[in-house]
């Protein structure tokens, strides 16, 4: 259960200037961090908030994760995405980096293969995306050093970006501050709820920041998911959820809030 000053944030949100955007990122937000990505799952009670949600707010999933793993992800109707760090979206956005895919796809399968043949037998993952290619060592982080050796020169036009046990390669330019951009000249909010956990999220949240000045409503909301949360999430959020499963509830107070006749405003 929310404990006060959280449930009042929720309130004095769903009371804010109408219309609410709410964009979320979606492991370590909305899914507990587990050691296999494939076995991630967002809880049933969340993703039935998320569909609550729907009917009061825009509400969008900003990920790292495929746009088509997000959708199995969150099967909810109504929810927007924007996945592969700002690459892929369910809907189209000249704000969004475009990508040469012929030649991206063979990029990526190289490194894939030269990093696999390297970590063979090693507790890496690597995990091929559509537009991206992760490299997780959640299963021995002592292949940190090695791998960071082995990432250090990247194909022309690749970026590595790290994340909680994990470093990615992806198209420069990519990002989800640009994520962010696109969902709000889409969707031109005045209230703005963003949330997340990983360094992949700083970028979100200092474009949720931005907006301040203009006028728009922004609370930034940072899940500590335990130790391996980048301090500078604490530093930028304006209020810490200790869990998946407390945004999850927080979510809920602000969906219930919302529903609420004395919430509405112009």
């Amino acid at each position: 259960m929310l404990d006060e000053t959280l449930a009042r944030r929720a309130r004095d949100l769903a009371s804010g200037p109408k219309a609410l955007l709410i964009a979320t990122d979606l492991d370590g937000t909305l899914a507990p961090i587990v050691p296999d990505p494939a076995a991630a799952r967002v809880p049933d009670e969340t993703l039935a908030t998320l569909a609550q949600l729907t009917a009061q707010a825009n509400v969008a999933v900003v990920t790292g994760r495929d746009l088509q793993t997000a959708r199995l992800l969150v099967p909810v109707s109504g929810v927007v995405f924007v996945a592969s760090h700002g690459l892929e979206a369910s809907f189209d956005s000249s704000l969004l980096p475009q990508v040469e895919l012929p030649r991206l796809s063979h990029q990526l399968d190289l490194l894939a293969s030269a990093v696999g043949r390297r970590f063979t037998d090693t507790g890496l993952r690597i995990e091929r995306k559509s537009v991206s290619v992760a490299f997780h060592y959640r299963a021995d982080p002592a292949l940190l050093a090695p791998l960071q050796e082995a990432l250090a020169e990247l194909p022309a036009g690749l970026d590595l970006q790290a994340g909680k046990m994990v470093l990615e390669a992806v198209p420069r330019g990519s990002g989800k501050g640009a994520a962010l951009a696109a969902l709000v000249a889409r969707l031109a909010p005045r209230s703005l709820l963003v949330l997340g956990d990983d360094l992949t999220d700083i970028a979100m949240f200092h474009a949720a920041a931005r907006l301040r000045p203009a006028g728009t409503n922004v609370l930034i909301a940072g899940v500590a998911g335990g130790a391996e949360a980048p301090a500078e999430i604490a530093a930028l959020a304006d209020l810490l959820l200790a869990s998946p499963a407390e945004a999850g509830q927080f979510l809920a107070a602000v969906a219930s809030a919302l529903a609420r006749p004395e919430s509405a405003s112009p």
